[in-house]
């Protein structure tokens, strides 16, 4: 071998993820149709409803694994974020940083 043991997996294994810097920040919305920005959804669908189950867990994960600061505070909400955090599927690198950052959702998520 060549001495890369620790080799990354993939690119969403290494590449830079944001993670919002307080939960209480997080005062998005908790119902209704939430349309995206383009730098977030520039290559599809880009308005979910946060009452329907699939579309929530789609615009989290398009939230967790692209976004900034500035749309964790008006897209997420704290409350639907703990609630939900088991349902949601970022890649592994997302998760395992908002749970170091945050272990109330790991444990909000067994």
């Amino acid at each position: 071998m060549n001495g890369q043991r620790d080799a990354p997996f993939s690119y969403a294994d290494v590449r830079p993820y944001a993670v919002a810097e307080s939960l209480d920040e997080l005062a998005g919305p908790v119902h209704g149709v939430v349309t995206l920005p383009h730098e977030l959804a520039w290559s599809g669908r880009r308005s979910f409803d946060l009452d329907d189950p699939y579309d929530r867990s789609a615009l989290y994960k398009i939230v967790l694994e692209e976004g900034r600061q500035e749309h964790f505070r008006v897209l997420l909400n704290a409350e639907v974020l703990r609630r939900h955090w088991g349902e949601l599927l970022p890649a592994r690198r997302v998760r395992a940083l908002w749970e170091e950052r945050f272990p109330q959702l790991h444990r909000s998520a067994a």
